[in-house]
């Protein structure tokens, strides 16, 4: 392995990690870097098994720091966010073997609306005879369907914000410290 790739490996690590550690600081709900996370290791790490394994072991580590830290980091809902996440990560291992802006674009707002599809749809909740957003409980029909989604689009325009947001700059900054010179070989 050359010094090259090392530091490749260790700027994606970087950046992986203070992107994860940024989710433990007071935020607005649902603006997180998951999705940056997910689409940026899909992108950028070359073996198959870090590629996977490397994201997932850093969000759910969060996950544990938070469900210790405030009771949180899990909940009844837990598996369906991570089925939300493997979904991202398809998106991302798909649209982003060659990364350019537009499939990048199009990687953040669909892995966004995917998401927001998955986990708010009315049948993950326990069934309601009314809607009910304050708990979360939604009758199992189109009528609770509907207000499951409508409840959520505040979180969603949170999401889509904070994946644009995240997503932009962890890019951003790996492109610029892979294509400004910062990795060249020291020249005698």
């Amino acid at each position: 392995m050359s010094k090259s790739e090392i530091k490749t490996g260790l700027l994606i690590g970087t950046l992986i990690i203070l992107a994860a550690v940024s989710r433990l600081v007071d935020h607005p709900m649902n603006f997180t870097p998951m999705t940056a996370i997910l689409l940026f290791s899909t992108a950028y790490i070359s073996n198959k098994w870090l590629k996977l394994v490397f994201p997932f072991a850093t969000i759910l580590f969060t996950d544990i720091v938070l469900e210790s830290v405030t009771g949180y980091g899990f909940h009844s809902g837990s598996a369906v966010v991570y089925l939300g996440y493997a979904l991202i990560f398809a998106v991302g291992y798909i649209l982003l073997e060659k990364v350019n802006f537009g499939r990048t674009l199009v990687a953040i707002v669909l892995s966004s609306t995917v998401f927001f599809l998955l986990t708010n749809f009315a049948f993950f909740y326990t069934e309601s005879v009314t809607p009910n957003p304050a708990v979360g409980s939604y009758p199992h029909n189109m009528t609770g369907i509907l207000a499951s989604y409508q409840a959520g689009l505040p979180f969603f325009k949170n999401m889509l914000v904070g994946d644009l947001a995240f997503t932009s700059i962890i890019f951003a900054i790996y492109y610029a410290v892979k294509h400004f010179g910062l990795f060249e070989e020291a020249k005698n």
